[in-house]
């Protein structure tokens, strides 16, 4: 039977879902390391990590990230992914709230340049 049996199918995809809810996780940790050098560098003032599966994590807001900017602190909150299929249903569901994806293997640069990119095309 093999592939033609749905259940196989459906465990894999179940599979494959988890494995990339791992890889998510594990990006989630890394803009930890990221934002904390940021903020070292003196390239943002804070950041806040919120918790899986709470309120603001459910409103699509993963990190949520302050700076200033002429002379007054500014806040943006964002979300991240690895995949490109979650990061369009995220910008659909969450249209208000910045979502960046950063799949495997993107380089620190350029996950800096996003997230300061974010600052300069900010509404004064």
């Amino acid at each position: 039977m093999g592939w033609r049996n749905s259940r196989d199918r459906q465990k894999a995809r179940n599979r494959h879902g988890e494995r990339f809810a791992g890889y998510g996780r594990v990006l989630e940790e890394e803009m930890v390391t990221h934002l904390t050098r940021m903020k070292d560098a003196g390239d943002i003032d804070g950041f806040v990590r919120h918790t899986p599966n709470s309120t603001e994590d459910e409103q699509g807001k993963d990190f949520t990230v302050t700076k200033i900017v002429d002379g007054e602190p500014r806040e943006v909150h964002l979300g991240v992914t690895i995949s490109i299929r979650s990061w369009h249903k995220s910008r659909v569901r969450h249209a208000k709230i910045a979502q960046l994806c950063f799949p495997i293997g993107t380089k620190p640069e350029t996950i800096r340049a996003r997230i300061l990119e974010l600052f300069a095309t900010m509404p004064t």
